[in-house]
């Protein structure tokens, strides 16, 4: 019960995009999940640590929890119906990977991931999102890549399973990325049609969150209509939403740096105080052996002097 509390409470403040506090509560479930042995747990809060990380660009951190992460699925092998975190972990490694290294790296563990989730989807339709999600995330690679055909047919491939599932967002995103072929092809015209069922998705459903990059497109799109006031429209769109996610990452990313600090600050006190008391120890023991030495050089000199004395008389 109390790692179900801590994990709804740390998936409301990743929602809020406070990602300390989310990080702060996933490390509470940590640490229940650990004392019990509740490896599926583990798993799951290793890579939503590590998730939060890599939303923070911080991708040593995400890299340490998804390999964490990784090596608990291998070790403690997990039942058929939760195998799909084992694509949570992939598809979290191809985002790092992406992010560091590019398109290239990325797509053995976009694939990788894809594998996990087809193969779970037969009972587990929500897996449809994640795996809505890959197709998206290949189909923008793809685009990077300058092969509008094969991006094509990831972003349709999404949009056949997020239509499937109903998922806004994502059917928004994909439709967001044919558009965005079409204007790269220059049919302006064409991709406006796309951008316009995004946007109809976007307003109908009041989606928030969608990813700033949608509005973007749809800014330079209207810019090459010559339809300045819908492109200043969604360039402002754009910036509003990047400056909203840039000022929730420095927010969370200041917060773990000052409580690194402490922490850091009061470990190097305790590091203090322990040479202090080595210090003092160690010159206790040093006035105590010039004291022995002192003292067993008195009774020699005596013992000498009585012995001088004896030979003079």
């Amino acid at each position: 019960m109390e790692i179900s509390i801590l994990t709804i409470i740390g998936s409301s403040y990743s929602v809020k995009k406070d990602y300390e506090k989310a990080i702060e509560y996933a490390f509470k479930t940590r640490e229940i999940s650990q004392k019990i042995n509740d490896y599926p747990t583990q798993i799951q809060v290793a890579g939503f640590i590590g998730e939060k990380y890599h939303n923070l660009n911080i991708y040593s951190k995400a890299k340490y929890y998804a390999d964490e992460a990784y090596e608990l699925i291998e070790k403690h092998p997990l039942p058929d119906s939760l195998k799909f975190y084992k694509g949570n972990i992939l598809f979290l490694k191809a985002l790092i990977y992406r992010d560091e290294l590019g398109c290239d790296f990325a797509n053995t563990y976009y694939q990788k991931a894809l594998e996990v989730y087809l193969a779970a989807l037969k009972n587990r339709d929500m897996l449809r999102f994640s795996i809505a999600d890959i197709y998206n995330e290949i189909g923008s690679c793809f685009l990077e890549q300058d092969q509008p055909d094969s991006a094509r047919e990831s972003f349709e491939k999404s949009l056949k399973y997020a239509v499937n599932g109903n998922y806004a967002l994502l059917n928004a995103e994909s439709l967001a990325g044919l558009g965005r072929i079409s204007y790269l092809q220059k049919d302006y015209l064409k991709a406006k049609k796309e951008f316009d069922k995004a946007i109809l998705i976007l307003k109908s459903n009041k989606v928030e969150n969608a990813n700033p990059e949608v509005y973007k497109y749809i800014s330079e799109n209207y810019y090459a209509l010559n339809d300045i006031k819908n492109h200043t429209l969604y360039l402002n769109l754009y910036k509003q939403k990047t400056n909203t996610d840039i000022s929730a990452k420095k927010k969370s990313v200041n917060k773990i740096i000052v409580k690194k600090t402490a922490e850091e600050n009061s470990e190097n006190d305790n590091n203090v105080k322990y040479w202090i008391i080595i210090i003092l120890c160690i010159f206790i023991i040093l006035v105590i052996y010039q004291i022995v030495q002192t003292k067993s050089k008195i009774r020699k000199l005596k013992k000498q002097i009585r012995e001088d004395n004896k030979h003079s008389s």
